[in-house]
């Protein structure tokens, strides 16, 4: 039975089908992210991007394509993540435009909407970069101008944009250099075409339940663990919402560009969508609030690509010493009037140690499972201080809680930390005689004197930077560059403290994950006191996965 034209109801299943497929594949598409930065979290940011379009469609009938299309546009804006999932909601942007005034599409009218799509995606990135999701989108664009005219049936036509779509995916290395080393394919891409490989199985009668949408995924290990970061000349992925009335939106665009790169800015009615890449998130924020109210706020560090997560009652004692002896700060840090914090957690030991440090907040989450922009806000809602700081402590949440902060009607400060270890030293910094804005200049500034190396391991045989790697092989990365790596432990970690101490460095403290036993980690620190007699060391139970040790140099 031919398929001529797609009504309201069959545009509501493609995209809820196209979402099933995306989070089928979502650690494919994390496993394949290297570009812009190896962060890992492309597949995971574009299904929750897709979560967030789709989820009005579930609450009301539509009688129109545009009304299901500018659905899929809203939702998707207001629960955008990352770089990619930003863009995506671009591509549905475009694509609600060429819906517009449409009770459904014929052959002609779809080919019109991924013109439309392709177009508005391009507008919005600043410096649009070719090898990525948006080299994929605008070569299917152009290939269905080649059928604009033509009547043909949709599910032909779908067939033959998604083969173009996977053709230039394949061509993907050839555009970006890093892509080739890695050996793999835009991460982005490939989302867009398990998008629209859903969207064809929905077109072709295919219908899962709202649960398959919610749960069904691939867990695969990253290829980007392998990559080196260290040239990354923006460090912070800052994303936000303004709303506003009569909002000077190209004024404001003028300020954010100069900031920094990857810049994407859309203006929709009241809404203004920022993304861009640049070392000072907090002047961007500062400089959005004087345009209207921030409703979502996320900030990455995307030099790091997990979290150090702490945990570990035990240790707590050691910990409230380094307390006393670095600040004077004493057990009585109370829920203040003044001053609220909240940080990022997983497991008790690192809840404990975050209210020993006078973090009352704690949201669970950390690499594979970042929290989202509403569970910040509702941790904001439940503090009742007059000032909130945000720890994200992983590169892949900052970003959220930024977007929280935006969408917040408090006065929020997020601190872009990237791991447990700069958090410590962060609130170490705090200063309850100083002002707000006082303390996160000073905590921000603090980040930098945290060194974090992370021991973890390859998925695959490799040569990066002329470095023979080989599956299974430890693997130590300091700020995203590898530091070490061969087939024994502590031969690598003590690698990776030579290529990262410097003459400044006096204490290191050791975490030490759930696979390994405290034994083992007190080994690991004779080891490293043999070799550095001159340093401190202390030792605590991380309980974090993926990585074996979590080290901070100071």
């Amino acid at each position: 039975m031919e398929l001529k034209t797609i009504n309201a109801e069959l545009l509501a299943k493609m995209f809820k089908q196209g979402t099933v497929e995306l989070n089928k594949n979502k650690g494919l598409v994390d496993s394949l992210n290297v570009f812009p930065v190896p962060d890992g979290d492309t597949g995971t940011n574009m299904s929750l991007t897709m979560n967030s379009a789709i989820e009005g469609l579930t609450k009301q009938s539509f009688e129109t394509v545009e009304e299901v299309s500018k659905s899929i546009s809203k939702g998707s804006l207001m629960g955008a993540r990352g770089n990619s999932g930003v863009i995506l909601s671009q591509i549905f942007r475009g694509f609600a435009k060429g819906c517009k005034g449409k009770t459904e599409l014929t052959s002609t009218d779809l080919c019109i909407a991924f013109k439309d799509a392709a177009d508005t995606a391009y507008s919005a990135v600043l410096k649009p970069v070719e090898g990525t999701i948006l080299t994929v989108i605008r070569k299917i664009a152009d290939k269905s101008m080649e059928y604009v005219h033509e009547d043909l049936e949709l599910v032909d036509l779908m067939k033959l944009l998604i083969k173009i779509g996977e053709e230039t995916l394949e061509l993907t290395p050839e555009y970006l250099p890093v892509l080739k080393q890695a050996g793999v394919v835009d991460a982005g891409g490939k989302g867009l075409i398990c998008i629209l490989q859903g969207c064809l199985d929905a077109m072709q009668g295919v219908e899962s339940s709202f649960d398959a949408i919610k749960t069904e995924e691939e867990s695969i290990m990253p290829a980007q663990n392998i990559i080196n970061t260290d040239d990354i000349e923006f460090a912070y992925c800052t994303e936000f919402i303004i709303e506003g009335d009569s909002m000077n939106g190209q004024e404001l665009r003028q300020i954010i560009e100069k900031m920094g790169d990857s810049m994407v800015f859309v203006q929709d009615d009241d809404l203004i969508k920022v993304h861009v890449h640049t070392n000072n998130p907090g002047t961007a924020l500062e400089e959005a609030l004087k345009y209207g109210s921030l409703k979502k706020v996320k900030i990455e560090n995307m030099r790091d690509q997990h979290s150090t997560i702490i945990e570990g009652a035990h240790d707590q004692d050691k910990l409230a010493d380094k307390v006393e002896d670095k600040k004077d700060v004493n057990a009585e840090l109370p829920y203040e009037e003044d001053y609220g914090f909240i940080g990022v957690a997983m497991g008790d030991g690192f809840v404990n140690i975050f209210k020993d440090l006078g973090i009352h907040g704690s949201i669970t989450g950390g690499q594979t499972m970042n929290p989202s922009t509403e569970d910040f806000m509702k941790e904001i809602a439940n503090c009742p201080s007059k000032h909130i700081f945000i720890f994200p402590n992983n590169s892949n949440i900052i970003m959220a809680a930024n977007q929280a902060k935006e969408l917040s009607d408090k006065d929020v400060y997020v601190i872009p930390s990237k791991t447990m270890p700069q958090c410590i030293t962060a609130m170490l910094e705090f200063d309850r005689d100083k002002s707000a804005d006082e303390n996160y200049q000073a905590m921000v500034q603090s980040l930098s004197n945290v060194k974090t190396i992370q021991i973890t391991y390859s998925v695959r045989n490799t040569t990066f930077n002329d470095l023979a790697i080989e599956k299974d092989d430890y693997l130590a990365v300091a700020d995203g560059e590898i530091k070490g790596v061969g087939k024994e432990i502590k031969n690598v970690i003590l690698d990776s403290i030579k290529n990262t101490i410097n003459d400044d460095s006096e204490i290191l403290s050791l975490y030490y994950g759930s696979d390994v036993t405290k034994q083992d980690a007190e080994e690991i620190v004779d080891v490293i006191s043999e070799a550095y007699p001159e340093l401190e060391i202390d030792i605590y139970s991380g309980g974090q996965p993926i990585y074996y040790y979590v080290c901070s140099i100071e």
